[in-house]
């Protein structure tokens, strides 16, 4: 995995003792909204062990490609 630059800063207005990592996938075009929550869905719901330290996620914007021609 590449290393860039993230922005971190201290939220002093939360009201849980939980760390937020925003995250953005990219798929190809003919993948619709609906199905790239699924994918990410199942991604996060993988009971390896690793994601015993997740809490929660939620799908917050779908950027649509203008180049895709159908009703996605």
């Amino acid at each position: 995995m590449n290393q860039f630059d993230i922005y971190e800063y201290t939220d002093e207005n939360l009201k849980k003792d939980e760390n937020c990592l925003t995250v953005d996938f990219y798929f190809t075009s003919d993948v619709s909204k609906d199905r790239a929550v699924q994918i990410v869905d199942n991604m996060v719901s993988d009971n390896d062990g690793i994601n015993t330290k997740l809490v929660s996620h939620r799908p917050a914007i779908f950027v649509k490609s203008p180049f895709i021609t159908d009703s996605n």
